[in-house]
């Protein structure tokens, strides 16, 4: 094909000029868009160098622990170290730390103890906030110790050497925290690498079963437990009888939830234990009871009719977590002279722990 140019106006060769504008312009982008497109092993590149989404690392045990007992420390102890801090420790004051302390659920005898320990402190001191926390410590301290130094805290975390087995009778009000606790400490042992035995007693409740049952199937542990309405003690007793032939580390036992005030119930439990020995003389080894700390005053009131029923060796307290309660805690052992043996201050297995006071002071104090 012959093309005459001279035929050709102005217009033509704008026109001719803008096609072939255009034409190159495609092409440029399509040249540079192969260029950017990226290959097989680009894409595998960039997936191995997408950055990983870190799991946020799990608390300690002691951040735990203050992170539970946070309201009880800012509610109740840091305003009462704000007022000895702010004013002179006059009538109003004193009466001002005294609801302060009361709202913390401790009895009036340690109230009343604790606050004549400031005034004959801040006599000779100027009050600030280490010399508010030296103080209260102490006190606390000179409470708790006495008793928790009876605690053998090594028959709460397994040890292989330890051949012997050890029965554990868990017992409190309903609502307590009582069957939950008792799989947390199943899970915990057996993490430990025990062989642990739990028995479903709560024979009244058919929920309280299902809990414990699913707990202990996650933990890999065995359970026995009987029809609803059977004889608590007679689960007991094969609970017991079934964790000797396996040659078990620990028996937990689960006990239904009563009110301490009801004897007949009360009766109960003692027959349970009575029970036991009849396998073991020695057994339980431990009568724990579960301690709400949210109960406030009437948790005092339920340990002594428990322990007067069963001869308590040890408390467990629960719920240490948003409320700004836990004197209980420090009234009942000042009271009945029982340890406290574990404190849990959440719903995981790990908000469960052996107490150790110098632990639980810090976290109420600092």
């Amino acid at each position: 094909m012959n093309l005459d140019f001279s035929a050709m106006n102005n217009g033509d060769f704008a026109g001719i000029a803008s096609l072939l504008f255009l034409f190159f312009t495609g092409l440029t982008f399509l040249f540079s868009s192969e260029k950017k497109r990226p290959t097989l092993s680009d894409e595998i590149s960039a997936v191995k160098e997408k950055p990983k989404v870190e799991k946020a690392p799990s608390l300690s045990w002691a951040e735990r622990l203050s992170r539970g007992l946070s309201k009880s420390r800012s509610e109740v102890w840091g305003k009462v170290a704000n007022i000895l801090m702010s004013k002179s420790l006059d009538e109003e004051s004193v009466e001002e730390i005294e609801e302060l302390l009361y709202t913390a659920d401790m009895s009036p005898n340690l109230v009343e103890e604790l606050i004549e320990k400031y005034k004959k402190e801040a006599k000779d001191d100027v009050i600030d906030d280490e010399h508010f926390k030296t103080w209260t410590a102490s006190f606390l301290k000179e409470k708790l110790d006495p008793v928790q130094r009876e605690v053998h805290s090594e028959v709460f975390k397994y040890n292989p050497n330890d051949k012997k087995l050890k029965v554990f009778m868990i017992v409190g009000v309903n609502g307590a925290g009582k069957t939950t606790t008792i799989g947390k400490l199943a899970t915990k042992l057996k993490n430990q690498g025990a062989k642990v035995v739990v028995g479903a007693c709560d024979t009244f409740r058919a929920a309280a079963v299902e809990q414990l049952e699913t707990w202990c199937k996650r933990a890999g542990v065995e359970m026995i437990k009987a029809k609803e309405g059977n004889d608590p003690s007679g689960v007991a007793y094969d609970t017991l009888a079934k964790a000797q032939s396996l040659e078990a580390d620990y028996c937990l036992l689960d006990t239904a939830g009563r009110l301490h005030t009801k004897q007949n119930l009360m009766d109960e439990l003692s027959k349970t234990k009575r029970v036991l020995s009849k396998l073991d003389s020695t057994a339980p080894q431990q009568v724990l009871l579960v301690v709400d700390s949210i109960t406030g005053q009437n948790a005092i009131a339920q340990a002594e009719q428990f322990n007067k029923a069963l001869s308590l060796t040890g408390l467990i307290f629960t719920k240490c977590d948003g409320s700004s309660k836990a004197g209980n805690a420090i009234s009942i052992v000042d009271k009945l002279k029982v340890p406290i043996t574990y404190i849990g201050v959440g719903e995981d297995v790990e908000d469960l722990e052996v107490f150790n006071t110098n632990e639980y002071l810090d976290a109420l104090l600092s």
